[in-house]
């Protein structure tokens, strides 16, 4: 994204707040702002301590209802509201097109998980960029409920594509969720380190690039050892 990302959840709490104010909700936007961060908060905190996911529709559902708003039919308008900026910020890294034109042309089938709170952003995403056919799968943690590095998620990934750990490469940028989680179930991981590590995991990695680019000629390497 080219903003901050705190930037672009403010903006998109004010999308949120002006779609539902727009439908005919009266409450101030102090308030409103101040009951929906508390409820992301509050989401967010149990997602990362027991790997579960809480989809965003649920709390927006959980903030719509403390107003007296409990009309389903607004959930997915105000869904795509709250995505709205975010849709329009993020941009895809310059190597991006390029690895997946080269993996699909060496013949790898593709797939994608995503920790996210919202299933239909992520496939949103993928369209704005027109690289949703690049993957078989695509599987978020919103529509599955749970979180990486739960190992059930990338066996449910192994599962679509019928492929076994030990021919399948997981390429990531986080040490916990991706490789660790990756690691846990026999896939192969390449930590893509994009900047420095939040956490300081100790682990050892099979490799660490810093770019796509070098991710897709390290698994050729491979392949060809």
């Amino acid at each position: 994204m080219d903003k901050p990302w705190e930037r672009v959840f403010q903006t998109e709490v004010t999308a949120l707040y002006e779609y539902l104010v727009g439908t005919g909700m009266r409450i101030d936007f102090q308030n409103f702002s101040t009951q929906f961060i508390r409820a992301f908060e509050e989401a967010t905190s149990k997602s990362h301590l027991n790997h579960i996911e809480i989809p965003m529709q649920e709390i927006i559902v959980k903030v719509m209802r403390k107003f007296g708003v409990h009309n389903q039919d607004l959930v997915q308008g105000a869904l795509e509201a709250y995505y709205k900026p975010e849709l329009e910020s993020s941009q895809l890294y310059p190597d991006s097109l390029q690895a997946l034109t080269d993996l699909q042309k060496d013949g790898y089938p593709l797939g994608l998980i995503s920790n996210a709170k919202s299933d239909w952003a992520v496939h949103a995403i993928l369209r704005k960029f027109e690289i949703d056919r690049s993957f078989k799968i695509v599987l978020s943690s919103a529509a599955l409920r749970i979180r990486k590095p739960r190992s059930a998620i990338f066996l449910n990934a192994l599962n679509a594509l019928n492929l076994p750990p030990s021919d399948t490469v997981f390429i990531g940028d986080s040490l916990d969720a991706d490789v660790i989680g990756a690691r846990n179930v026999g896939i192969h991981a390449i930590y893509l380190q994009r900047k420095p590590p939040e956490n300081q995991i100790l682990i050892e990695t099979e490799a660490t690039v810093n770019s796509l680019t070098q991710a897709v000629k390290t698994i050729n390497d491979w392949t060809t050892d």
